[in-house]
Formats: structure tokens, sequence, C-alpha cells
């Protein structure tokens, strides 16, 4: 019981801080593949479970990670396609 607590809340954080990292620099490098950041977070669940030397991990941390990637660059590209959206009905002066 004691390892689910600790690492559910080892997750939590990751999941966090992949969420936060992955949209940073997806929000300011936006020339940047969402599949390179999504490999990179992949990367980082493989050596999460490999430093805390917990192999059953790695298929949990890899998913784990891949999937709250790719919720942040799917947030992050709908934030840009709204941006641009707004801007270019400010342009043409079209109102719904």
């Amino acid at each position: 019981m004691d390892f689910l607590v600790i690492f559910g809340f080892h997750f939590l954080i990751m999941g966090a801080l992949v969420m936060l990292v992955s949209g940073i620099v997806l929000f300011l490098f936006q020339k940047i593949h969402f599949g390179f950041i999504v490999l990179v977070s992949m990367l980082g669940g493989y050596l999460y479970a490999a430093i805390f030397e917990v192999p059953g991990l790695v298929p949990f941390a890899i998913v784990f990670n891949s999937i709250f990637s790719l919720l942040a660059v799917f947030l992050v590209q709908i934030t840009l396609y709204a941006g641009r959206k707004a801007d270019r009905m400010d342009d043409n002066h079209e109102y719904i």
C-alpha cells in the first residue's frame, strides 16, 4: 500500500511537470514537431522508472507521460488556433 501512495504522488507531480514543460516548449518553439516533444516525454518516463529502479513501472511511466504530453500539445495547439482565428476574424471585421 505504501508503494502505491508514494508512486501515486510521484506520478502526480511527474504528470504536472510533463504537461507544464511540454506546453511551454511547444508554445515558445512552435516549429518543433509535437512528435519530438512526446518522444522526449516518453524518454523522461523511462528514465524516471530507471532512476527509482522499478522496471515494472516502465510501460506505465512511458504511456502516462505520452498521454499527458499529448494533452498539453492539444491544449497549446487549440489555443494557438483560436488566437489565429480571432485575429483573422478581427482583421476582416467578421463577427458571429
